[in-house]
């Protein structure tokens, strides 16, 4: 489909606020205001902005986990600010500052829990599936599973591809390939030119789409989740680049060829975007500036009013009923 002047425009404020909260996670990481490691998402500003847009433009109720780089879809998920102070470990956090970033948990708003195991959230949201499927909620309601090119090398996704296909469940299978599963290069993981060539063995349908390019990944989960409404589950995999470490403070230069950082410019998300809307006549470069001075108001505002608030209490950190549904009572 050809998209609007509107929708081109919206993609582009989603990637400037995107690379502003990737650059502040990274700043306050490094500055000691944000405790731990956590992975950042410089570089792969398309994937998540793909998703999002996608999701505004179907008008679908999308259940989906977070990933380890999908920041910025669970803060679309669960508001930034909100996001953010848990980031942050706040009491303003969505979660209270209890589940820290990678579980970070709004089943009302469709954020389904991540597992700490590598491979086993697509059978959980193969469950999710086949729960809209019998409860006939098709016609607004799918389900998007989000990997990485390392998740998908574990043998529990093969075992949630079959049970998707099998049951024809209203699901879409988004791989996200950076390259490289950690420390480990796609070329030692797979004898494949691209993951999704993986759909054929499940007789699903599969596509690779750049994952730089925010227009093409749209398009591509758009048409992906037009399947899933069909419970025609398949397979989009984008190919993209992962700037930084695996996780901030991580020396990647000991075990990948970084020489690629010399030359951003030919594969930055936000950039060829950019390049997109002037040769369209849709924005200028004031314009671009005035949305990333937004995005970045918008980022640093939230961080700054969420330093000011206060740390989860013994209480709530080991609440039973964080954890149990019958009303337990007491500590863990």
């Amino acid at each position: 489909m050809s998209f609007t002047k509107e929708q081109m425009l919206d993609m582009y404020s989603e990637l400037a606020r995107s690379r502003v909260l990737g650059e502040k996670i990274v700043e306050f990481i490094k500055s000691g205001k944000i405790s731990g490691s956590i992975h950042p998402c410089l570089g792969q500003e398309a994937v998540t902005s793909g998703i999002i847009s996608a999701a505004k433009i179907s008008g679908l109720n999308i259940y989906h986990t977070g990933t380890h780089r999908g920041q910025t879809l669970m803060a679309y998920k669960v508001g930034f600010s909100p996001f953010i102070g848990e980031v942050l470990g706040r009491t303003s956090g969505a979660n209270a500052g209890v589940s820290g970033e990678y579980h970070l948990t709004d089943i009302e708003h469709g954020l389904i829990p991540a597992t700490g195991a590598l491979g086993g959230t697509w059978g959980i949201l193969d469950g999710v599936a086949w729960a809209i499927k019998q409860q006939g909620r098709t016609d607004d309601t799918v389900v998007l599973a989000p990997y990485g090119d390392g998740a998908v090398s574990e043998g529990a996704t093969f075992e949630a591809l079959n049970i998707a296909a099998l049951l024809k469940l209203p699901i879409l299978f988004f791989i996200e390939n950076n390259g490289v599963a950690m420390s480990t290069p796609v070329s030692k993981q797979y004898p494949l030119e691209n993951l999704s060539e993986r759909a054929k063995a499940f007789g699903m349908q599969g596509v690779t789409v750049d994952g730089n390019d925010v227009v093409a990944v749209t398009q591509a989960v758009l048409d992906g989740l037009k399947l899933a409404q069909q419970c025609i589950p398949n397979i989009v995999e984008v190919k993209t680049w992962r700037w930084e470490g695996h996780f901030v403070g991580d020396n990647q230069a000991q075990y990948r060829d970084t020489s690629f950082l010399q030359h951003l410019d030919d594969i930055d998300p936000v950039l060829i975007h950019e390049k997109k809307l002037k040769e369209l006549g849709y924005a200028d470069d004031a314009y671009m500036a005035k949305v990333r001075e937004e995005m970045t108001k918008e980022i640093v505002d939230a961080f700054d009013y969420n330093l000011t608030q206060g740390f989860p209490v013994r209480e709530t950190v080991l609440d039973y009923n964080r954890l149990y549904s019958n009303d337990a009572g007491g500590e863990i």
